[in-house]
């Protein structure tokens, strides 16, 4: 028996080492064979020699979360399989709230059992549930850097709630297809491709309560270099297509019918999509006028959603994603020599990540006002930028770190992340501490530094993946 892939996380390239009990199975590294036990039950009775054809990799409990959805054993009535939906989800998102590679391992795992009780849902229902949980996945694996999966996944999201009927998720799917086609665009064609033909083998159509979006969502796969390079601006612009004819059939923003978010994609989905369009342009330096009125336009239904929230973590998470669209508002117009408005952007988002107790948007704004003090026009005042100055220095010493050789984001040394460096496994069946996704350093092409996990983290909160200090 030769290695195939990591029993755990699917890859196949690179090195890969033999569980040291069963002698059946592979994994990348400590890590993945730590995640195969907790997770995926490969201990006790399923890792142990194979023994004719009942080997670890068959068992049921073994399953690789990277394999297709099985589908549940025991029958379930509807409100437990709901019920269980809604577990799995939960369980998913704290583990990937570790920001670690086995926490993202471990809710690829729970993605995946929530993606096959969706299914057992079935109807329109479980369709909408299906799309939530690829788009998770997506997510996850993009984090991991499996590409190519995390493609696969939103390509499944994007084709399930195509046949859902709910709009918010065709939206939501939209925008994910567009995240990865930026890193990777050469992996988005292929997996849409593939995913085009399974839709034509099962005969499945849009279908959005009598609403045709055939033409609003039709994606045209790029045929030329330049085209590609130009994906994520398509998956964009047919999401803010799909949010204006939602919002005409529904009789403008403010119509009742606008509430229903099956119909008619949210205020802060179509900030949003508007802000991710306008920072993607942004990114090739082609049509910088539009760019900056679609993160205003961001901007402005984003304040909306903030009024709209409900007390506690909602209102929260609405100023923390108003917050980084007014830095990314303020960026832009700095370049466009805008400079006193810029300036106002990251002092009102200086306010609300005091507000959200955002340590890594504090230390970012804080960095972009005091540099603005060296401008020629001064939009900051040298009073105003020795205080902004003082403040940031307050912010390392109280986390007691050198901010030369510091993470911008978690104040963390660079050379020295939380959680240990990562280490392969041996053949020999133990374990180690866990890896961290943080323990590597990123440098972008501006040169600045940040934790891989951080930067992960940080761009997963935000419309754009441009660099939080310079938005480049």
């Amino acid at each position: 028996m030769s290695p195939d892939s990591c029993h755990t996380c699917g890859k196949s390239d690179g090195k890969l080492l033999r569980c040291g009990r069963c002698r059946g199975v592979w994994f990348c590294n400590r890590e993945c064979q730590a995640v195969a036990r907790k997770e995926l039950g490969h201990r006790g009775a399923n890792c142990r020699p194979a023994d004719g054809a009942q080997t670890p990799t068959s068992s049921a409990n073994a399953r690789s979360p990277f394999a297709a959805p099985s589908r549940h054993s025991t029958p379930m009535d509807m409100a437990n399989l709901e019920a269980r939906y809604g577990e799995l989800f939960d369980e998913g998102d704290q583990a990937a709230m570790a920001n670690t590679r086995i926490g993202y391992l471990a809710a690829v795992a729970k993605a995946k059992e929530a993606a096959a009780v969706a299914d057992l849902i079935g109807g329109a229902g479980g369709a909408s549930r299906r799309a939530q949980a690829d788009l998770f996945l997506s997510d996850c694996l993009f984090r991991l850097g499996e590409m190519a999966a995390a493609a696969s996944a939103a390509c499944s999201s994007l084709r399930t709630a195509r046949a859902s009927g709910n709009i918010s998720a065709l939206v939501r799917s939209m925008c994910a297809c567009g995240d990865v086609a930026r890193e990777a665009p050469d992996e988005m064609v292929k997996a849409e491709r593939a995913h085009r033909e399974q839709g034509r083998r099962s005969g499945s159509a849009p279908s959005y309560g009598g609403l045709d979006l055939s033409q609003e969502g039709h994606i045209s796969l790029p045929t030329t270099p330049a085209a590609l390079s130009r994906l994520r601006i398509t998956y964009m612009e047919a999401a803010i297509r799909i949010c204006d004819a939602a919002l005409a059939a529904a009789g403008g923003r403010g119509s009742p019918a606008a509430d229903d978010e099956l119909r008619v994609p949210s205020l802060g989905l179509e900030a949003t999509a508007r802000g991710s369009l306008g920072s993607s342009l942004d990114d090739l330096g082609v049509e910088p006028q539009r760019s900056l009125e679609l993160v205003r336009q961001a901007v402005a239904l984003m304040r909306q959603r903030v009024r709209r929230a409900a007390p506690g973590l909602d209102v929260l998470r609405a100023k923390g994603a108003l917050a980084g669209m007014l830095c990314n508002l303020g960026a832009g117009l700095s370049g466009s020599n805008g400079m006193a408005e810029a300036a106002a952007c990251m002092r009102e988002a200086l306010e609300l990540g005091e507000e959200t107790d955002d340590v890594g948007l504090k230390q970012i704004v804080l960095t972009n006002l005091s540099n603005m003090s060296g401008r020629p026009d001064k939009p900051v005042g040298p009073a105003e930028a020795a205080a902004l100055r003082s403040r940031l220095n307050a912010l390392y010493a109280q986390a007691g770190r050198n901010p030369d050789t510091s993470c911008t984001i978690c104040l963390d040394p660079l050379e020295q992340p939380g959680g240990g460096a990562e280490q392969d496994a041996t053949d020999d069946g133990g374990l180690t501490a866990d890896g961290y996704t943080n323990s590597a350093v990123r440098v972008l092409q501006c040169a600045h530094q940040f934790h891989r996990g951080c930067l992960s983290a940080w761009w997963c909160t935000r419309s754009d993946r441009a660099c939080p200090l310079c938005k480049k």
